[in-house]
């Protein structure tokens, strides 16, 4: 394996990306009462990994608990169900939050991928507002390459 790639030039042999791989970032706008926004990550390592999945994004409380808001998983197929970011690189993910009317969310979320977890800034609003009725959960896309 060289530092850019697997030796044998198929991109699924290289390393899944870690949380030390990556810097991880949360941007949320509003989209009326909910949320839309993406899922940053960058390459900061010095190799190249694949990135798969895509990610849960869980809010934490100002005291650091995850607040029970879940993401939802949705099926649709994509191949390849990674991105290969080479150093500096980086891919984003779509992500929605329709409503939350829980506890009160702080600027950071734990974001979850494949192989790996971090604690994330969160940039822009923390929560959306309390539409009653409206689901809490988080819905989230794939990962893909961005300039």
């Amino acid at each position: 394996m060289s530092a850019d790639g697997p030796v044998s030039g198929d991109p699924a042999e290289a390393p899944l990306c870690e949380a030390a791989d990556l810097a991880v970032v949360v941007r949320w706008e509003r989209d009326g009462t909910g949320l839309r926004g993406q899922v940053l990550a960058e390459n900061v390592g010095g190799r190249v990994c694949r990135l798969a999945g895509k990610p849960e994004v869980t809010p934490l409380a100002a005291d650091g608990a995850p607040l029970p808001a879940g993401t939802v998983v949705t099926l649709e197929w994509r191949s390849p169900g990674y991105v290969l970011l080479r150093p500096g690189q980086r891919a984003a993910a779509r992500v929605g939050w329709a409503s939350w009317c829980g506890p009160r969310a702080a600027g950071r979320a734990r974001v979850g991928w494949g192989s790996g977890e971090a604690v994330a800034e969160v940039h822009g609003p923390a929560q959306p507002e309390c539409a009653a009725g409206a689901p809490d959960n988080l819905v989230s896309s794939w990962f893909e390459l961005i300039g």
